[in-house]
C-alpha cells in the first residue's frame, strides 16, 4: 500500500516510541520459532533492505523464514543481522 510521507512519518514515530516490557519466558526448553512475517521477495537478499522503502531493514524472525529447528533460526537471525549491518 502507498502511504503519504506524513502518515509514514507518524507511523515511524509511533513505532519508535512504543515500549514493550516482556513479562518473562519459559526458557529455551520450550522455545520455538514464529511463522510468517515480511515476504522475502520484499527485501534485498544481500542487504536486508526493504525494496519499497529504502532505509528500512528487516532481519531475523520479522521475515518469513522458518528453519526446521531453533538453531537454524538463531543462525538466520545472526546472519541476516550481519548482512544488514555490513550494508549500513
Amino acid at each position: 500500500c502507498a502511504l503519504p510521507i506524513s502518515d509514514m512519518d507518524a507511523l515511524a514515530s509511533g513505532l519508535h516510541q512504543w515500549r514493550v516490557k516482556p513479562a518473562g519466558t519459559e526458557g529455551y526448553r520450550t522455545a520455538e520459532v514464529a511463522l510468517g512475517g515480511v515476504d522475502t521477495d520484499e527485501v534485498s537478499s544481500k542487504t536486508m533492505e526493504c525494496k519499497r522503502y529504502p532505509g528500512l531493514f528487516f532481519i531475523g524472525e520479522v521475515l518469513d523464514v522458518t528453519g526446521h529447528l531453533g538453531g537454524f533460526n538463531f543462525q538466520w537471525a545472526w546472519s541476516s543481522a550481519v548482512a544488514a549491518a555490513e550494508y549500513v
